[in-house]
């Protein structure tokens, strides 16, 4: 399973809008190695924190290394990867670099894509080119 930046953000506040059936499958899904985010997530995240917009209660690397030791799994972004993530407007998705990146990355992954976004939710439901997990759930 791939976790958008928002999912990601939302479990390690332990957010009450991630359902505990979804909790529990992360935490699985951690354990065996079968959850991940994008690079880009970090650098949302990274900015995010500089801006000032959230607090992640220590330095970003830091941050992010508790995150891979934890069992995240962090899927490079290559050039192809970048291509493939621009191209996906050819086939209506928006014009957000970041939530592109994460997108390609489900699609090259095959991974279910967690997230809250409803413009990404919209595009996959008429495109069908990625599957969605639910985090409310």
């Amino acid at each position: 399973m791939l976790l958008d930046t928002n999912v990601l953000l939302r479990l390690a506040t332990d957010s009450p809008h991630i359902g505990e059936s979804f909790k529990q499958a992360v935490e699985t899904g951690l354990d065996n190695g079968d959850v991940a985010v994008s690079a880009v997530t970090f650098m949302e995240t990274t900015r995010l924190h500089h801006h000032r917009r959230i607090d992640l209660g220590c330095h970003p690397a830091t941050w992010r290394a508790e995150r891979l030791m934890s069992g995240l799994l962090e899927i490079p972004i290559d050039g192809e990867l970048a291509v493939e993530s621009v191209l996906l407007m050819n086939s209506g998705f928006h014009r957000g670099p970041a939530d592109q990146l994460i997108v390609a990355t489900a699609m090259r992954t095959g991974m279910k894509l967690a997230t809250f976004d409803a413009e990404i939710k919209d595009w996959a439901s008429r495109t069908r080119l990625i599957a969605l997990r639910d985090p409310a759930e």
